[in-house]
């Protein structure tokens, strides 16, 4: 899946957590960030520091891979 917007992005990250069956305050206490930041980040309003957003997509069991456009699948 391509992702080129931090909407797109926070829109995984929304239906990830909704999926799981946690609330944006549940999923916050598990990162350190506030449920506002969180909420701001799946809508695509933030910038987040990468860090905050591989360990969201860790505890949401999602895995991020990196590929040239010049590789093929």
């Amino acid at each position: 899946m391509n992702i080129a917007t931090e909407a797109e992005l926070g829109a995984i990250i929304r239906n990830r957590r909704k999926k799981q069956g946690l609330t944006i305050a549940e999923l916050s206490m598990m990162v350190p960030c506030s449920p506002r930041l969180l909420s701001e980040l799946e809508r695509g309003q933030r910038g987040v520091s990468v860090g905050i957003i591989l360990q969201l997509l860790a505890l949401l069991g999602l895995e991020v891979y990196i590929k040239g456009r010049e590789e093929t699948e």
